[in-house]
């Protein structure tokens, strides 16, 4: 157990939460062990949603640089950002679980950065996010440079990124960061139901479009062709696909069971 997150499960959907309210949940090391360590176990307890989010009011202010932390201050900086932020950043692109990011308040710095790492993004209406670095004389880390050009393009990226621009939640979703702005508790209610949708859907379908779409992402189409190829052939042999197929031919619901 990680005192800085929180792990709670119900049924195939696990939450993780960020536990430093008081300062605004900051990055730790401890909570990017816990992390790492709560990804890799998702991979075979049953788990078939993970959703990220922090205590309190805040998602995430970023690193945690207050006095006497151990930080990335104290060490090689690079051997910390290979060693402690990286591996969890690659491991919840590359895991085929859906990992969904429920944001309040502030989402700045490493903490945007882990948001704009899971699949999807529901913000509160009062959330902000920023590429903050800048603004204490640093450049991006944890996969910024890599997430939000891909979601902005390049030119408003640049813009956001170097500025350390403070983006209100409703410009996040008209630029196409967020996914959904909810108000008050909406926010709750609807990463729920996506969550329960997505654990109780037809999963290995489910899988494999995460696993074609970070090839797609990252490659070539020719790569992603392949990719499609081989991972379609996996979900002809499931219940799910003879079970979708007979619904719709029967023009009634499908009864997914997700293996």
């Amino acid at each position: 157990m990680h005192a800085h997150l929180l792990i709670s499960q119900e049924g195939a959907v696990k939450t993780l939460t960020f536990n430093l309210p008081e300062k605004k949940n900051p990055i730790t090391p401890e909570m990017l062990q816990g992390l790492h360590q709560a990804l890799h176990t998702s991979e075979t307890d049953g788990t078939r949603v993970i959703i990220l989010t922090g205590a309190g009011e805040d998602f995430s202010a970023g690193a945690d640089l207050s006095a006497g932390a151990a930080d990335p201050r104290h060490a090689n900086v690079t051997e910390y950002l290979r060693t402690a932020v990286n591996p969890v950043i690659l491991k919840m692109r590359q895991t085929n679980i859906p990992i969904l990011a429920k944001v309040r308040g502030v989402c700045v710095g490493v903490g945007f950065n882990f948001a704009l790492a899971c699949d999807l993004i529901y913000a509160d209406e009062k959330a902000v996010f920023s590429q903050i670095f800048t603004r204490i004389g640093l450049a991006s880390d944890g996969g910024g440079a890599f997430f939000l050009p891909r979601l902005t393009g390049y030119h408003k990226a640049f813009e956001l990124m170097v500025t350390g621009a403070m983006i209100k939640a409703e410009d996040a979703l008209r630029m196409g960061i967020v996914n959904q702005v909810f108000t008050g508790d909406l926010l709750d209610t609807a990463v729920q139901k996506m969550a329960h949708q997505l654990a109780n859907g037809p999963y290995v379908a489910i899988q494999k479009m995460k696993a074609n779409l970070r090839v797609g992402m990252e490659s070539t189409l020719e790569a992603t062709l392949d990719a499609e190829a081989v991972n379609q052939y996996d979900c002809f042999q499931t219940h799910d696909f003879q079970e979708g197929v007979s619904a719709f031919l029967q023009k009634r619901k499908a009864n997914f069971k997700g293996v």
